[in-house]
């Protein structure tokens, strides 16, 4: 007896491919899930030094007694990623009280998808 092997009725590798083609996707969906979870951690970040920062300037007047003072101060508060060496923390006197607000634009590299740019801010202010 001989053995056919037609090309199209073969199964062999089928699946190698099968799993190829959703390890991608999966992999994909972790990294997103990643990447996402890098941004709100950087944002939540800002929220905090934003609201921790404003609350001094209201009540802790001999740490946070000028404008530099209390822009450290929301640095040191900051635990999120490296923001590149730069303060995004600004500080004003407003009508609601102590305002203090921070604008970062974070890089999200995506794996073959590519580098996309976004703009987050932050915004705290405390009577």
């Amino acid at each position: 007896m001989e053995q056919r092997l037609d090309l199209i009725s073969c199964n062999r590798g089928a699946s190698a491919v099968e799993f190829g083609l959703s390890l991608t996707v999966f992999l994909g969906l972790i990294f997103g899930i990643i990447n996402i979870a890098r941004v709100l951690w950087v944002i939540g970040s800002l929220h905090f030094a934003a609201e921790s920062a404003a609350r001094c300037a209201s009540a802790n007047t001999t740490t946070c007694n000028s404008a530099s003072a209390i822009q450290t101060y929301a640095l040191n508060q900051y635990h999120g990623e490296s923001l590149g060496g730069t303060n995004p923390f600004t500080y004003s006197a407003t009508g609601c009280g102590n305002s203090v607000s921070a604008s970062y634009t974070y890089s999200l590299t995506i794996p073959l998808f590519g580098t996309y740019s976004l703009p987050l801010s932050a915004k705290a202010c405390f009577p």
